[in-house]
């Protein structure tokens, strides 16, 4: 599912950038114990800068990292510099990659978008190796439920009637055959309600 116009704006100001890696990296950062990545996925990329994090905090030696929206891909390779870091369109939940592949997959808030979410998560876990890890942040039809969130509900385009919980989700990755090793929900400014997991493929 691709952004309307006023989540396009949002996810490519400048002070996105600025929450993303001031406070949201820090708490993703926290809950991981990764080392030596060799490959690692992000899905839902949008203009780059995510991947740029990622690199810079976990140091991966390769990322690939994939939109369905093949304008945000254009505009990632537009800014990218990094040789180590390949933008490719294509759907999280149809992902183009072999079993086992990456150590490590990342997620800013995309899969809410995706109303088959629970193939997403059948494809993260398909592509990650044993004991890989999902590191995540994301909101869920709670985060929309009340305060400010009922206002970005009518603003934002999002599939609602499809959307999870914030338990419904940790639930099914338990289900899905991954351990939770770290939860942490947040609300900074009062803007949006979301929370930040770290999950370990079994």
């Amino acid at each position: 599912m691709k952004l309307n116009k006023i989540e396009f704006m949002l996810v490519n100001n400048p002070l996105r950038a600025v929450i993303q890696e001031k406070y949201e990296l820090k708490i993703l950062r926290n809950m991981s114990n990764l080392k030596n990545i060799e490959t690692a996925l992000e899905i839902g990329c949008g203009n780059g800068n995510g991947a740029k994090l990622i690199k810079k905090y976990f140091n991966p030696k390769t990322i690939v990292a994939i939109d369905l929206d093949d304008k945000m891909i254009n505009i990632a390779k537009s800014r990218n510099k990094d040789s180590s870091i390949t933008f490719k369109v294509m759907d999280a939940s149809k992902l183009e990659f072999p079993q086992d592949y990456f150590d490590a997959v990342f997620d800013f808030g995309i899969i809410h978008h995706i109303p088959n979410w629970k193939d997403c998560i059948k494809e993260i876990k398909r592509v990650l190796k044993s004991n890989g890890e999902l590191i995540l942040e994301e909101v869920s039809i709670d985060s929309f439920s009340k305060g400010v969130g009922r206002l970005w509900k009518i603003l934002l385009d999002h599939p609602y009637r499809y959307m999870f919980t914030a338990e419904q989700f940790a639930q099914y990755l338990r289900d899905s055959g991954f351990i939770i090793n770290d939860f942490k929900t947040s609300n900074p400014l009062k803007f949006i309600k979301y929370f930040s997991l770290n999950a370990i493929k079994l």
